[in-house]
Order: C-alpha cells, then structure tokens, then sequence
C-alpha cells in the first residue's frame, strides 16, 4: 500500500504510456481503404485527365479517380488505356472478366504517377467499372 502511494505518478505515466504506444501502434498498423469504398476525385475520359496532369501532375498521386477510354494493349493480366495510361489491376479482380483489345472500359483506380520516360500515366488498385 505504502508503495502504491509513493509511486502514483510514476505508475500514472506508465498506464498513459502504454495507451499512447497502443493507439499510435493501431494509426500505423491500420488497414488500408479499398478503392471500391473511396470517393472519386476526377471522373472522365484520359485524354482530358492528361491535361489536368501537365498543370499539376503532384496534385493528382495517390488520388482515387474514374477514367474511361479505349484499351490498346494487353500486358499479362494488366492493360494500356488510349497509349498512355497503364493500369494495374486490383490482385482481387477476376482475370476473367478481363477487357479485349478495343473495348471501351471505364475505371476506378489511385494515381501513382506519371512516368515522363515511358510516357504513361501509371494507376494501380484498378477495378473495372462497366
């Protein structure tokens, strides 16, 4: 009992602690949104989205947004929308339902970036919306 009274401060901190490192260690550790729960930022056609870019292409990474265009390449079990717009499908998607070279498709997906090498606009986390 004796010792309880003269330490109250010392054991106050170390409760105060301990739920600090447990409630920064939950922040850190959380699950990340899924794309299908976010809010679209942008919604319309890649060619008007690349405009938008050139101005302020740092606006636009790690943002959600919806583009539609038409698929002119298929790389493995991922595609190239309209020659420069590279997208990474969601690991979860149906490689199934995959689009076919021509189709006109819209998706929902996070800017990465754009990569001035290649020339394409770089989105990962894709899900096909029509």
């Amino acid at each position: 009992m004796n010792f309880l009274k003269k330490n109250k401060g010392v054991l106050l901190i170390s409760i105060i602690l301990v739920i600090s490192f447990w409630g920064v260690f939950q922040y850190v550790f959380q699950a990340p949104k899924q794309i299908e729960a976010m809010e679209v930022l942008y919604s319309g056609t890649s060619k008007n989205f690349i405009n938008l870019l050139d101005k302020n292409p740092l606006k636009w990474n790690n943002k959600p947004i919806a583009l539609s265009g038409k698929i002119t390449e298929l790389v493995e079990n991922n595609f190239i929308m309209d020659g420069f717009v590279f997208c990474q499908l969601k690991e979860t998607h149906e490689v199934k339902s995959l689009p076919k070279l021509n189709d006109e498709i819209t998706i929902k997906g996070i800017v990465v970036g754009y990569d001035e090498l290649l020339n394409e606009l770089k989105i990962n986390q894709c899900i096909i919306k029509n």
